[in-house]
């Protein structure tokens, strides 16, 4: 069964989480020159602007703060500190990006009831086109998360919502590939990132970046973004191990009673390896499906074993028994965050899992809800 490809970043949400990751950045010094912003917003007479950027200050703390006159007109002038990804955030709370270089002079005319969609840049025509595709992003976005709710409501309707969204999904990307390929000597093209998974597209995301590292590597966004692709590349050259095909790592903890447990003492049965804890709300929500599949599969050869990241020996047990976990797999060096399998597993979040077959090899990683349960249909062909 086809899936949806849901996209779940945001932009600036997550462009700015990736500019904080790096606070010991060193920024370009000193400033590349000022920029002059002016324009007018329908409806906003007398209210309060702030001008800022996510590496300096962020939307919290911006640069600097102005207001609209009685007709809703502005004007300032800012020495930029450098070339970035700057933003104009108006009382309402609704934010427009710019991209600036230092000798800008640009002006904004746009709507309060409605910022993104009825803005027009003057003197920026990167700015403007940025801010157009990403109000066809977030239209996309609405329509994706509602199919995504109906199906979360009820899966049976996931091949009618797949036959409804598949022509959506493909004009999107058709355009969203278009405006990469129209803009790609263009800081804008910043704002597609959001809408490439990164997961089935990750060599297009690279291609982005490396477009984006031309044309604008003097940002510190960017500079961040491609220190975030160089991580991640390490982290997936690190994590060869858990693909397909691959033996999954001995596992050897110790159970609630004290006995040890080894994982290659299961070898013969289709093992789920499922990294959880009593503390984690998202792995007490997926308990149930796990169970359902235990009691479905497991007089076929199938079985769990259980890595819980717990600290406290009661509250690891309790939460066994409360979640009706009856496999006989549990341990945890109640260690937390350090115990040795997450360690060795390079377990950055929970739930995280591994299924691995009947001669200890991976089939697949992060298999929860209905994919587990698709998986193990084919496994055991019903």
């Amino acid at each position: 069964m086809q899936k949806l490809l849901l996209i779940s970043l945001v932009f600036f949400g997550s462009i700015g989480a990736l500019a904080q990751q790096n606070n010991s950045q060193t920024f370009p010094q000193p400033s590349v020159g000022s920029a002059f912003i002016s324009g007018q917003i329908v409806g906003a007479p007398n209210q309060l602007l702030a001008f800022g950027n996510q590496n300096k200050g962020g939307v919290r703390t911006p640069l600097m703060t102005t207001k609209t006159d009685s007709t809703g007109k502005f004007s300032f002038t800012y020495t930029l500190p450098f070339k970035d990804y700057y933003y104009l955030k108006f009382q309402n709370g609704q934010i427009l990006n710019m991209i600036l270089h230092g000798g800008d002079s640009i002006k904004i005319y746009t709507d309060i009831r409605n910022p993104m969609e009825l803005s027009n840049f003057v003197g920026s025509e990167e700015s403007k086109v940025m801010n157009q595709f990403l109000v066809s992003f977030m239209a996309f976005k609405k329509v994706e998360d509602s199919l995504k709710a109906v199906v979360g409501r009820d899966p049976s309707k996931q091949n009618e919502v797949n036959t409804y969204f598949n022509p959506i999904a493909q004009d999107f990307y058709t355009s969203r590939n278009t405006f990469i390929n129209k803009y790609a000597g263009s800081p804008a093209i910043v704002v597609t990132l959001n809408a490439i998974n990164q997961d089935l597209e990750w060599d297009l995301y690279q291609s982005v970046v490396g477009l984006l590292q031309k044309s604008f590597n003097e940002s510190p966004t960017i500079q961040n973004i491609v220190m975030y692709v160089d991580n991640t590349n390490k982290e997936k050259e690190a994590k060869k191990f858990l693909e397909p095909g691959n033996e999954a790592k001995e596992i050897a903890m110790a159970n609630p009673e004290g006995d040890t447990l080894r994982l290659s003492s299961l070898r013969g049965n289709v093992v789920l390896i499922d990294f959880w804890a009593s503390w984690c709300s998202p792995c007490r929500r997926e308990n149930p499906n796990v169970v359902k599949l235990y009691n479905h599969y497991k007089d076929e050869g199938f079985t769990v074993f259980s890595v819980s990241l717990d600290s406290d020996m009661n509250r690891w047990k309790a939460a066994i028994e409360q979640d009706g976990l009856i496999w006989p797999n549990h341990v945890s060096d109640l260690q937390k965050w350090s115990n040795a399998a997450a360690r060795d597993y390079l377990v950055k979040s929970i739930p995280f899992t591994v299924l691995i077959d009947k001669e200890g090899k991976v089939i697949g990683t992060n298999l929860r809800g209905v994919d587990l349960e698709n998986q193990l249909k084919v496994i055991f062909g019903h």
